[in-house]
């Protein structure tokens, strides 16, 4: 995702509160480009797809998602994938 000029710390912010609280994440990292620090990348593993499609639908997701669009510069890029290998928690 890239935030608007200045708005990456507020981006960061946001997408890890909403993480953390959601619970739906086995494991998540949110990174920031060293270059660019209103660019974030977030990695997701949820724990199933029922919990995913919870989270999407849920109002903290809803509350979330307009804040965040509202930072963005662009479009946010999303990409479905799946893990293949994973160390062990």
């Amino acid at each position: 995702m890239r935030a608007k000029p200045g708005c990456g710390d507020t981006l960061f912010e946001l997408a890890s509160v909403g993480m953390e609280k959601s619970g739906a994440s086995d494991r998540f990292i949110i990174l920031r480009e060293d270059g660019d620090p209103d660019v974030l990348w977030n990695i997701e593993v949820f724990k199933s797809d029922a919990a995913k499609d919870g989270y999407e639908n849920s109002p903290l997701a809803d509350a979330l998602r307009d804040e965040i669009l509202a930072l963005l510069a662009e479009p946010p890029m999303r990409i479905a994938a799946h893990p293949c290998s994973a160390a062990p928690k």
